[in-house]
C-alpha cells in the first residue's frame, strides 16, 4: 500500500476537533441569571447545590452535553430555550472567573432532620427548592389556575415533559431517570396534597391623572385561573398602605371602605422576598413597623378569570417616599389559606400570613 493511500486512509481520524464557538461573556452572564443558573451553580460558577462551572473545567462539547443531556439530578434545557450560541456565552462567561478549590454554598440551605419528608426530597434531592424556594408559593399558585383537573399524572407532565408546554420558559424537564416517579409523588404529596393549591391572584398600582393639587392611583388586579377550573380567592381585602395623616379625597371600586389605621386592620404587610434561615436552620418571620394608615376595599371573591379595577386619590403629588410608604400593600384573602399542615412548618415560606394567603401590590412609578 502506498504512502498516499495510507495517508488518505488516516486523514479522517488526524482531522481537528471542531472549533469552539466565539461567546460573548456579557451576554452569557445575563443569560445565566435570567435562567436561574446560580440559584443552583452560584453568582460566579462556584457551585451550590449543583457543581462549580467557574474556570472553564470541561470543554465546550462537555459543557453543552451537561445542558442537553445532564448526567445528574440536572433539567435538561432545550434548543428553543438555550440556543447554541447561548450555551456559547456562558461558557465565555465561566472561562473569566476563577476556578474554586472547593464549591460555594447552597442558595437555600438544606432543611433540617425535622422537616417531613416530602420537602427534603423537594429540597435535597430534587433541588427543585433552590429555584422554587421552600414551598414553592408561585408554582402552586400556577397549578391553582387548573385546580379542578389537577392530579397526579398532571404534576407529572409539568415535571418531566416541562418544556411541552413552556418550549421557551425557564424550567427545563427533569429525567425520571434521576427523579424517580417515587420520589416525585413524595414532592407532589407535600406540594399540592398536603399544604394545598394557591389562588393565583396579582396586581399592582400605577399612577393615573393630577388634578387640582390631588393624584388618582389606580389598582389592576387579576385571577388568571382557567374558569370555572381554577381557585377563586375568597374574601378578599385590598389594602394600600400610606403614611398617617395623608388626606384621602376619595375612591372607586367593589368594597371601598376608605382609610383606617393600618394597625386596626389586622393584617401584615407582605414582603417581596422570602427570608432565608439562620445558620441553625431556624426560620423566623420579619418584623414589620405597624404605624401608618391603609386605604381599603372589601370584596367577597375573585374567581378565575376576573379582573377588577380600583381607583384611590390622594392630596399632593407621587413621591419616592410616598411609594416607599406604600410598600407591603397587598390583596389578602381569608381561603384558600394556610393550612394546618403548613403552620407546623420549621422551614417555611416568610411571605405566607399565618392565616389566609396574599400576594404583594406591584408600585407605581415615581414620575
Amino acid at each position: 500500500m502506498s504512502m498516499l493511500l495510507v495517508a488518505l486512509m488516516a486523514a479522517p481520524l488526524m482531522q481537528a476537533p471542531a472549533a469552539e464557538p466565539v461567546g460573548d461573556p456579557q451576554k452569557g452572564a445575563a443569560v445565566y441569571r435570567s435562567k436561574l443558573c446560580n440559584d443552583c451553580h452560584g453568582d460566579n460558577g462556584e457551585g451550590g447545590f449543583g457543581p462549580d462551572l467557574a474556570g472553564g473545567r470541561v470543554t465546550f462539547e462537555q459543557f453543552k452535553h451537561e445542558i442537553r443531556k445532564p448526567w445528574g439530578i440536572m433539567l435538561a434545557y432545550t434548543e428553543k430555550q438555550l440556543t447554541d450560541q447561548a450555551v456559547a456565552d456562558i461558557y465565555a462567561m465561566m472561562k473569566t472567573k476563577p476556578k474554586v478549590n472547593e464549591p460555594g454554598h447552597w442558595h437555600w440551605p438544606a432543611v433540617p432532620a425535622s422537616a417531613p419528608y416530602g420537602q427534603k426530597v423537594y429540597m435535597q434531592i430534587s433541588g427543585c427548592g433552590e429555584c422554587h424556594e421552600p414551598e414553592n408559593k408561585f408554582a402552586r399558585k400556577w397549578l391553582g389556575e387548573h385546580a379542578k383537573e389537577m392530579s397526579f399524572d398532571y404534576f407529572k407532565k409539568q415535571v418531566y415533559t416541562h418544556t411541552d408546554k413552556y418550549p421557551t420558559g425557564g424550567m427545563g424537564n427533569y429525567s425520571p431517570e434521576r427523579l424517580s416517579e417515587t420520589n416525585l409523588r413524595e414532592i407532589y404529596k407535600f406540594l399540592v396534597e398536603d399544604l394545598g393549591l394557591r389562588a393565583s391572584i396579582g396586581g399592582g398600582i400605577t399612577t393615573g391623572e393630577q388634578k387640582d393639587g390631588n393624584t388618582t392611583y389606580k389598582i389592576a388586579l387579576s385571577n388568571p385561573g382557567v374558569v370555572n377550573n381554577g381557585l377563586a380567592a375568597q374574601v378578599v381585602t385590598v389594602f394600600v398602605r400610606i403614611p398617617a395623616g395623608m388626606k384621602v379625597v376619595g375612591g372607586t371600586g367593589t368594597g371601598y371602605k376608605g382609610s383606617v389605621s393600618f394597625k386596626s386592620l389586622g393584617l401584615v404587610p407582605a414582603i417581596q422576598l422570602a427570608t432565608h434561615p439562620d445558620e441553625s436552620g431556624k426560620t423566623t418571620r420579619p418584623a414589620y413597623d405597624p404605624a401608618g394608615d391603609a386605604v381599603v376595599w372589601k370584596l367577597p371573591k375573585i374567581a378565575a378569570g376576573d379582573k377588577v379595577e380600583l381607583t384611590f386619590t390622594l392630596a399632593g403629588a407621587p413621591s419616592a417616599d410616598l411609594v416607599k410608604a406604600m410598600d407591603g400593600s397587598a390583596v389578602y384573602w381569608e381561603k384558600p389559606g394556610r393550612t394546618p399542615f403548613g403552620k407546623k412548618l420549621g422551614y417555611f415560606d416568610t411571605r405566607t400570613p399565618e392565616k389566609g394567603d396574599h400576594e404583594r401590590l406591584g408600585l407605581p412609578r415615581v414620575p
